[in-house]
């Protein structure tokens, strides 16, 4: 907008929100896994745009049934 903000439509804050979900996710498993968090986060940053839903879904409910 005029003010320098990002308005998004439904379905662009969609797409925000599923990265942000992977984006934290995978911070929280490398950290977890014993990874500097600074790394963690580059790496999944670069990780959050390729990951499949198939595997995002795995990793997710792996995550959870040891945690």
């Amino acid at each position: 907008d005029g003010d320098g903000f990002l308005v998004l439509t439904k379905s662009g804050k969609d797409v925000a929100e599923k990265i942000y979900e992977r984006h934290t996710m995978l911070t929280d498993f490398f950290v977890r896994l014993g990874v500097d968090p600074e790394t963690t986060s580059d790496d999944a940053c670069k990780i959050e745009h390729h990951l499949s839903d198939e595997t995002f879904t795995a990793l997710k409910k792996f995550c959870k049934d040891i945690i």
